[in-house]
């Protein structure tokens, strides 16, 4: 042994003493901590079983006080005194006149089964002035069963359904044969107060807590009485169970080992006696019910205890030993030296890493676990940079899609039109001019129809290739929508030389593009404006470049035409109906608005309508919103038409609520004229306080052209009318401007699906990604999502799958006159 020992050397002997002290104190302190160990266990299992019942205790009276609530509501609950004043007035057994009656029944219990289901309980009755049994409900696995009592030759009939039917039907008997049909008072009770109580019943092995309430007219007199119950059963128990991992169990059979303490007396929980049994604790605490008492018995497996407490000893003497080794530890100036330098080295190799530095640092090398940690530093460093730079990456791929066409990868209509407010501050800076083209493809649509929207999104691609190809770098092209393209021209110093870009782009499209089996002829017509001559800003140059360009197909497609105010034909048109306009704006009986119903994607029901607005001019005829509401807005007439739009409808709404039609919204399309230029706060105050509409009854659709015009204006002005209570939506959302950033600022409700992207869902990917990615950002920013032009099942079931909140769109309705909306909700 002595040579043994003689031969270790220091570490090894060192090691040997420290084993050997550790043994020694373990069997010194084990022997003092056994004894320590299991008095606090026990007292933690009294803790335990006391915190058990004071859950319960908590719990029954959290139980009786949300009774006690749940059924004080009809007190003050008009509607439901009123139908049990009918029912007591009018019941005649012998003379039961079932029309009146069981109609007022039927929703009495379909306001006690909302109620009961609101507070979570399980059975509510009522009994009428006379306490007999008028209705009840009960809750069971497959839904509430619903009761109520009529009479038929003075005998006593029962109608009863399962709250999924939609019939009542008779029934022979109660079935359940624990509800009394005459009313027993228990008002005699210490616990009364103002005709209430809470009582205790046993049932089928579990705890029924009832709270009684009887209602009282204004003189005083009982008119009715109503009870309310939740049942503490096994489905409690065995959650309770669970969350305090203890067995607990609810019996009428007492255990004599022990004293019973009261439940419901908070202050015996500290005296509950604790009995030691022979594989457990026991704990026992009664309740009195109305028929025996009721035993609560908490029961803790010593097993579990027991390997607790095992667990618990070894960590402790484990404990113990880390102390003494590292007490040990601390002496060792040898370890301190070893482990002290590589520590500080890898510290400093960390260091570089926090500060952004991520070369290779100089390893450990002292064949151990510091010197693997050092090299995975570095391995780190490697990792944490190669991620930095996906992440950079990332971010500028996302921000390139988010101002690039997908499908042709060119700039964007976002793009477009900061490239082109740009060019006009430096236009207008240094006195020079600049074009704005405005391209349409002929007859696109007919190449969707026939050949495909594979086959046109090709075309897309080789016409956005091409006409990059005709265009120098310093002019900018970008697609906007569908088959049409912009193209910003800068610095023109002659209109001639913007007259032959054109031409050019023109005849390139007179080589055939080919895809496959296929070859396709496809011309374009291009419409000019020249800032200054045409417009001062963004909208002015591309409207009348769109406009131009649609002159340019009137000659025959495939041509081009720069913007001119001297469109004689444009212009005799469009004061034909400016002065149709005029004249109608006098007595605005030419115009006449139609409702849109808009449906709920749960319910399937209308739950609001939008107004639209239709014109029937006496020179004109019946005139489209697309040709006169731009129209209106230039001229300005669109603020009278608006002001009229907004009483009638409002008007209207409030008809329809005072009819029965309890919508709950009506959806008001408002120009950004209106809100620019006219006083629409004290508009809209003016027409709530006249149709006594409430405000937030009322939503006002924008469009994001009006956002962009001025987007801090616009934020100011629609927050006055939200801070008003008038819901607010953006219309056609994704077709203009859409932008995160003024969703943030912008105090609106609700998103609206432009019909352009439901058009082809869900067979294209494109609109399928739009419609997602709209859908999404409006649950990012919880806003109300609604779609327009929905016209066919599968369109619905994609909303309907994505989490779409409301429709709108021929598939239920076409826009219709007010009589016929009050057919429609009727039918719905």
């Amino acid at each position: 042994m002595k040579s043994f020992f003689a031969n270790l050397n220091l570490i090894n002997k060192l090691s040997l003493v420290i084993v050997l002290s550790v043994f020694v104190s373990i069997g010194f302190l084990g022997l003092y901590f056994d004894a320590f160990l299991k008095d606090i266990y026990f007292q933690s299992t009294k803790k335990r079983i006391h915190h058990g019942f004071e859950r319960i205790f908590s719990d029954i009276q959290k139980i009786s006080y949300e009774l006690g609530e749940g059924i004080t509501f009809i007190e003050n609950d008009e509607n439901f005194l009123a139908s049990i004043d009918l029912v007591n007035n009018y019941q005649n057994k012998q003379d039961y006149d079932a029309i009146l009656l069981d109609e007022e029944k039927k929703s009495i219990v379909k306001q006690l089964l909302d109620r009961v289901k609101l507070s979570l309980n399980d059975e509510i009755m009522l009994y009428d002035k006379s306490g007999e049994l008028m209705a009840l409900v009960v809750k069971e696995p497959s839904g509430y069963y619903e009761c109520f009592i009529s009479y038929e030759n003075g005998e006593i009939v029962r109608y009863a359904k399962n709250e999924h039917d939609t019939e009542y039907k008779k029934c022979d008997k109660m079935r359940y044969t624990h509800i009394d049909f005459n009313h027993k008072s228990y008002y005699n009770q210490k616990e009364v107060i103002d005709r209430s109580a809470i009582t205790y019943h046993y049932l089928n092995n579990e705890l029924l807590i009832k709270s009684h309430q009887s209602i009282q007219n204004s003189a005083k007199q009982v008119v009715a009485h109503i009870e309310m119950s939740h049942v503490v059963g096994k489905t409690y128990l065995a959650s309770l169970s669970h969350d305090l991992d203890m067995n607990i169990s609810l019996s009428s059979d007492s255990n004599d080992t022990q004293k019973s303490i009261n439940l419901l007396n908070k202050s015996d929980i500290e005296n509950t006696n604790i009995v030691q049994l022979e594989q457990s604790y026991l704990g026992e605490a009664t309740i009195a019910t109305q028929s025996e008492n009721v035993n609560f018995m908490i029961l803790l497996d010593k097993a579990t205890l027991t390997k607790t407490l095992y667990e618990n000893r070894t960590k402790l003497l484990l404990f113990l030993v880390v102390v003494i080794l590292f007490m040990l530890l601390l002496f060792r100036f040898l370890f301190i030296k070893i482990l002290a330098e590589p520590i500080k080295k890898l510290m400093v190799q960390i260091s570089k890493i926090e500060q952004g530095d991520y070369s290779k640092s100089e390893y450990l090398f002292t064949n151990d676990e510091l010197q693997s940690i050092s090299k995975n530093i570095n391995q780190l460093a490697m990792a944490v940079e190669e991620r930095e730079h996906d992440l950079q990456r990332s971010r500028k791929h996302l921000e390139y899609i988010s101002y690039h066409d997908a499908l042709t990868d060119l700039p964007n209509r976002r793009f477009f039109s900061i490239k082109l407010n740009r060019a006009l501050e430096m236009a207008k800076t240094y006195k020079k001019k600049v074009a704005v083209l405005f391209l349409d493809l002929d007859q696109f649509k007919q190449v969707n129809d026939t050949l495909g929207h594979n086959v046109g999104d090709e075309l897309l691609v080789s016409v956005a290739h091409r006409l990059s190809q005709s265009l120098n770098n310093n002019d900018t092209l970008a697609r906007i929508g569908g088959d049409e393209f912009n193209i910003l021209i800068e610095n023109v110093e002659d209109i001639k030389d913007v007259e032959a870009i054109v031409q050019a782009l023109i005849h390139n499209f007179q080589e055939s593009f080919v895809f496959g089996e296929y070859e396709i002829s496809s011309t374009v017509s291009i419409g000019i404006s020249i800032y200054p001559d045409d417009g001062q800003d963004i909208v002015s140059l591309i409207k009348n470049a769109d406009l131009a360009m649609y002159k340019a197909k009137d000659m025959g497609r495939n041509n081009y035409s720069f913007f001119s105010s001297s469109f004689s034909e444009y212009i005799e048109d469009r004061i034909k109906r400016i002065n149709a306009l005029k004249y109608a704006t006098l007595t605005h009986e030419e115009f006449f608005l139609l409702y849109q119903p808009k449906i709920s994607m749960k319910t399937k029901k209308i739950v609001a309508v939008e107004a639209l607005i239709r014109w029937n001019s006496a020179s004109l005829g019946l005139v489209r919103p697309d040709d006169f509401i731009t129209l209106a807005e230039d001229t300005g007439l669109i603020l009278s038409i608006g002001d009229w739009v907004l009483r009638q409808a409002c008007s209207d709404f409030v008809l329809l609520q005072n009819e029965g039609y309890l919508l709950e919204q009506i959806s008001i399309n408002m120009s950004g004229v209106q809100l620019q230029k006219s006083n629409m706060l004290q508009t809209l105050e003016s027409v709530i306080s006249q149709t006594g509409i409430n405000a937030n009854q009322i939503e006002i659709e924008i469009t994001e052209s009006y956002i962009a015009m001025n987007e801090q204006d616009a934020v100011d002005t629609l927050r006055e009318l939200r801070n008003l209570g008038i819901e607010l939506a953006i219309d056609d959302f994704g077709t203009g401007y859409s932008s995160m950033s003024y969703l943030q600022k912008l105090p609106v409700t609700r998103l609206k699906i432009d019909k352009s992207f439901i058009d082809d869902l869900p067979h294209s990917q494109e609109s399928v990604a739009v419609a997602k990615a709209i859908i999404a950002l409006a649950k990012t920013f919880n806003l109300a999502i609604t779609a327009e032009g929905v016209e066919n099942e599968e369109q619905l079931n994609f909303l309907d799958e994505n989490g779409c909140d409301e429709i709108q769109g021929y598939y239920y309705s076409k826009p219709l006159s007010l009589a016929d909306l009050k057919e429609f909700c009727k039918r719905s």
